[in-house]
Formats: C-alpha cells, sequence, structure tokens
C-alpha cells in the first residue's frame, strides 16, 4: 500500500503559475499600488524590496494600505485593463486534458485574479491572499505560510504540489518556489535572478511555447 502510494506521488504531474506579470502582461498588482494608492509609498518599499530590507509581505501590506477605492470600482478596472498572455487559456486546457493538474499560485489577491480566470474561461485550483477592501484603505488577509525555512519570507514553496512539478514565473516571489521546482519557465526579474545563480530555466514569451515545450499544443 505504501509503495502504490509513492508510486501515485511520482506520477503526478503538476503545472504552478504565477499570476501577475506571468498570466498578464503587465503586473496589475504594482498598478493597482501606485493607481489607486500612493505612488510614493509604492516606490518606498519597492526600493526597501530590491535592497533586501523589507520582506514581501510588509511590502504588499504598506502598499496597499493607501488604497481606499471599492473593490468593485478595482475589478472593473482590472477587467478592462488586462492583457493575458498569448495561449494562456488553450495551453491550460490542453495541458488539463494531457492528465496536467494546473494551479495559480499569487501574492496577489483572489478578489482581483478569480474574474479574469473566469472571464477567460479556466477553471484552475487558485491560492492567493485576499484582502478586506475597507473605505480607509485596504487591508491584506495573508493566506501564505510565514517563514519559510528556506527564504524566512511569505512564500509559495510550501505550496507546491507533490510529485513532479513545472513552475512558470516573473518576479520576487517566484524565486524560492522556483528554486524548489523541477522544472522552471521564467521571464523577467525571475529570470535576471536565476541566471545569476547559474540555475537552469527556460524563457518565455508566451504558453504557446511552453505548450510545446510540455506536450500540450
Amino acid at each position: 500500500m505504501g509503495d502504490g502510494r509513492a508510486l501515485e506521488t511520482e506520477q503526478r504531474r503538476s503545472i504552478v503559475i504565477d499570476f501577475d506579470g506571468t498570466i498578464t502582461e503587465d503586473d496589475l498588482l504594482d498598478e493597482i499600488a501606485r493607481l489607486f494608492g500612493d505612488p510614493a509609498v509604492y516606490q518606498e518599499v519597492e526600493d526597501g524590496l530590491d535592497a533586501g530590507t523589507m520582506p514581501l509581505r510588509e511590502v504588499i501590506s504598506r502598499e496597499f494600505a493607501p488604497v481606499t477605492a471599492p473593490l468593485e470600482e478595482v475589478v472593473d478596472w482590472v477587467l478592462e485593463r488586462v492583457r493575458i498572455r498569448q495561449g494562456f487559456g488553450d495551453f491550460v486546457r490542453a495541458a488539463q486534458r494531457a492528465g496536467w493538474s494546473v494551479h495559480v499560485v499569487s501574492s496577489g489577491f483572489e478578489e482581483l485574479i478569480a474574474p479574469v480566470l473566469e472571464r477567460e474561461g479556466v477553471d484552475v485550483e487558485l491560492h492567493a491572499n485576499r484582502v478586506d477592501a475597507r473605505p480607509e484603505g485596504w487591508v491584506v488577509d495573508w493566506r501564505y505560510p510565514d517563514g519559510c525555512d528556506e527564504c524566512h519570507e511569505s512564500c509559495k514553496r510550501s505550496l507546491l504540489p507533490p510529485g513532479y512539478v513545472i513552475y512558470v514565473g516573473d518576479g520576487y516571489s517566484d524565486r524560492c518556489a522556483a528554486l524548489a521546482a523541477d522544472r522552471v519557465f521564467a521571464t523577467r526579474g525571475l529570470a535576471r535572478y536565476l541566471d545569476e545563480r547559474g540555475v537552469a530555466f527556460e524563457p518565455f514569451d508566451d504558453f504557446r511555447a511552453i505548450a510545446r515545450e510540455v506536450g500540450a499544443g
């Protein structure tokens, strides 16, 4: 029985995809923090993140504290503004038909991501933070474990499913999880980070190229 469960785990194949800047062409979380929040606060905490003096949890919490717009207004803005990388929906559906389990794992907010996935006709397991959009400022409801053993931050690594994992990402919040994956497709900041450390990855611009590589085209 134990051997059977181990074999089942080994045979599980999952694709884990970041949302902002990966599924979307632009990082909508950054744009919302600048447009609906305080650009000065945004720049201060982003500089702290880049310098390694401020953890991601503090950065996102402080970026969204000045946002006072109603959630419905921001969702409408997202649906009007969002640009999805080419081939995303077709890629997910083909991967699922080919036996892959597909997950979207984001440091952003479920309230902003779920409407986009629904519009794209994509049904996947979504793990993201939540937000309490209070009139005096948005409060982030963190759903990620804090204090990862590897990076010591609120991290996606612990959310990777068992078995063989392909990770697709673009930024800071993807670093630790990407290092734990079996195969990585990376762009932008994540690609630079992995390249500087000599970690193998495959670059991508859209999901059509990834589909061909994983047999989901």
